[in-house]
């Protein structure tokens, strides 16, 4: 299965992103170039590997004669490389440098900046990141910055789409900024015209929806939560079937032990498969034994053993015994270490557009996490 980053023939990847910043998390795999502070739509596209069309083909019968009102949708340079293959006439194609110029409109008119862009699913969806200037800070200076992220798609599935988002800077996750199923999206149907004032008005009442998550975080940060409470927690996010072994232990899910080994800093290593403790069900069923009067708390080489490199930010003021820190358990473990890792690529449509099942995950933790702050 390829990348959902597209690699070009000569072996690069089609990412870029802002000269200056730290390597993003996925670089390790992609190589990405980088682009100067500020630049033109055509450095983005030389960067980042952007610098194609698309075009409408007509879909023939195997006699040659044509399809009433039915194209498919290809790369002007290479017209094999198909991306869509049912749409109707009336489908506009909007063009990698449509949107790049839009970006730059977008970051003239806010005074954002282009961060990062890049091409998904073989090139069929093209996106680039902007950094909005908006900035929240928890105590223990775990900092929020607001995002926002502009994505085309050349499928004929879906529309192209304006997310504002946030990442919490210590572990580079992702969410969606508003709290709302829909809410902090503008979409453009590929039907109607590309209207660079009017998805830019709308991009700007978008951005504001920061504040709304920041208010969020902030009562998540002071809200207490036990471990009992944060297991239940994850029992509701990830759901799942527990099992009841003869011995009487409780197993639960595969998404809950490693959310609770990583919500104390914890390496995850499954029971049989190396001489290391399960320290996800290890903690789990010692809660579960704490719940029945067993036991009265968790052991201290649990409690204080850590891994900077596992959930990072778990143990800053703002995350230690919060409703903040199990949430971001669960946002990291979806960006970083999903439940089914496929490699790094293939995360960042989890990580940048909230898609997939990380997308879901991520979305299911906001809304208890909210639920619990409106009990």
């Amino acid at each position: 299965m390829s990348h959902e980053i597209m690699k070009t023939e000569d072996g690069t990847f089609a990412m870029a992103y802002r000269e200056g910043d730290a390597l993003p998390w996925h670089a390790a795999e992609t190589n990405p170039q980088t682009f100067v502070r500020f630049p033109t739509p055509e450095q983005v596209s030389e960067s980042a590997r952007l610098g194609y069309d698309v075009q409408l083909v007509e879909n023939c019968r195997p006699d040659g004669s044509p399809i009433a009102d039915s194209f498919h949708i290809s790369r002007l340079d290479d017209p094999e490389q198909v991306f869509g293959r049912f749409v109707a006439g009336d489908w506009q194609p909007v063009q990698n440098s449509d949107l790049l110029d839009l970006a730059a409109h977008i970051c003239e008119r806010h005074g954002f900046e282009i961060i990062t862009a890049g091409a998904l699913f073989g090139g069929s969806k093209v996106f680039v990141q902007l950094e909005t200037g908006n900035e929240f800070s928890l105590p223990g200076n775990d900092k929020l910055v607001s995002r926002l992220l502009a994505t085309v798609s050349h499928s004929g599935m879906e529309s192209n789409k304006f997310i504002g988002a946030n990442t919490r800077v210590v572990c580079d996750n992702t969410v969606k900024a508003a709290t709302g199923e829909n809410a902090g999206i503008v979409c453009h149907d590929h039907r109607v015209e590309f209207d660079h004032d009017a998805i830019t008005a709308a991009v700007g009442l978008n951005a504001e929806s920061f504040g709304e998550f920041a208010e969020f975080a902030a009562a998540a940060a002071v809200r207490a939560l036990s471990d009992a409470e944060a297991l239940e927690y994850f029992k509701t996010v990830y759901g799942g079937r527990e099992k009841i072994e003869d011995n009487g232990r409780v197993r639960h899910s595969i998404g809950v032990r490693k959310a609770m080994a990583a919500h104390k800093g914890q390496s995850f290593v499954p029971v049989g498969k190396a001489d290391v403790a399960d320290v996800g069900l290890y903690v789990a069923d010692r809660l579960d034994q704490i719940a029945r009067g067993v036991a009265t708390d968790l052991p201290a080489d649990v409690t204080t053993a850590s891994d900077s490199a596992i959930n990072p930010g778990h143990d800053l003021e703002s995350s230690r015994g919060s409703l903040w820190g199990a949430f971001n358990t669960v946002t990291w473990q979806a960006d970083h270490q999903p439940l089914k890792n496929r490699g790094a690529s293939f995360n960042i449509a989890s990580n940048l557009l909230g898609e997939g099942t990380g997308g879901k995950l991520k979305a299911k933790a906001l809304r208890f996490a909210t639920a619990l702050l409106d009990a």
